[in-house]
């Protein structure tokens, strides 16, 4: 019986050695805590330290001391673009745009790093987070294949209609190569530069006049629609012009028994014309629930807009 303690004794030292508690009268702490990549490959591996008075918080500090590495910078970035010549019609939006797109895709990288070693002395803990550079280039790369995949069609066809879309993934690609280039030591080349986009948006700047008729619409589909027209070089006029893009909501009120609200089913058509021929018809319906129409028309302004920047290319009015 009195073998019992003892097996339970050692039984405690051994577990203590995995989170060790050491003061100060013992040994210093580890020097990774001062230069993590003496724990770690810096060929196969970025790492990063923490320290916090708990161990799920120093864990927690050493990821953002790490994902501090692929920080995003987006703004400040495209204050330089901004500065230049070389500015463009949106960029505001395509900036925002392009942060959370960036935002996201970093986030996913980051939900890899793992923890390497943890480390507890004189009341403190410190851990370790590591990056695999492999698993992290073969996520940026796929998006950026993704991005390209789409990018490269875009760019054969140049659409003016189409430009703020190409900006906005060339942009998002270049940054997402960035970080590609961190992990993998080179980066993937693109079709493009940012000085052709820009160039072959300056070769097409001879504004056209475009008559817009709106039926029943919202102010801010409206604007939307003025809005993409303009950037894209077209001059909306009153009168006739040689090109015309007529657009329309309808709605139909569903059947829907719950007091307080109403259900909707939207359609919005675009059509453009051609000296007063009809050139192409687009059409896309959702439906929605909400207080009142207004209300549930609201609710799809994100969808019907980003519908719009989509396919207003394939109106063919360039």
């Amino acid at each position: 019986m009195k073998i019992i303690p003892i097996l339970l004794l050692l039984s405690s030292c051994s577990l203590l050695k995995s989170e060790p508690e050491l003061s100060s009268g013992t040994r210093e702490v580890p020097d990774w805590v001062y230069a993590p990549y003496d724990a770690c490959s810096e060929s196969t591996e970025l790492c990063a330290t923490g320290e916090a008075k708990t161990s799920k918080e120093a864990g927690a500090e050493a990821r953002k001391n790490l994902a501090s590495i692929f920080e995003v910078k987006v703004t400040s970035e495209f204050t330089a673009h901004a500065s230049s010549s070389q500015g463009f019609p949106g960029q505001s939006q395509v900036r925002e745009e392009v942060q959370k797109s960036l935002a996201e895709s970093v986030d996913q990288v980051l939900e890899a790093v793992q923890i390497k070693k943890r480390f507890k002395h004189d009341g403190l803990s410190y851990a370790l987070a590591s990056l695999d550079r492999t698993q992290a280039s073969d996520l940026l790369k796929g998006r950026i294949n993704k991005i390209d995949e789409e990018l490269n069609i875009l760019w054969d066809r140049r659409s003016r209609m189409q430009f703020r879309k190409i900006m906005k993934l060339y942009l998002e690609r270049e940054k997402l190569n960035e970080r590609y280039s961190l992990v993998a030591g080179t980066g993937l080349p693109a079709q493009m530069t940012y000085g052709q986009i820009i160039s072959w948006k300056e070769s097409k700047s001879k504004v056209e006049p475009v008559v817009l008729r709106i039926g029943q619409a919202p102010d801010w589909m409206t604007e939307k629609i003025k809005e993409l027209l303009t950037e894209a070089g077209l001059r909306i006029v009153k009168g006739d012009a040689p090109k015309a893009l007529a657009m329309n909501v309808d709605s139909i009120k569903e059947y829907m028994n719950v007091e307080g609200f109403e259900k909707y089913t939207f359609t919005l058509t675009m059509t453009s014309f051609e000296n007063g021929e009809k050139n192409k018809v687009l059409s896309v319906s959702e439906t929605v629930t909400g207080r009142t129409q207004t209300d549930a028309l609201l609710k799809l302004k994100n969808f019907f807009n980003d519908y719009i920047e989509q396919h207003l290319s394939d109106l063919h009015l360039d």
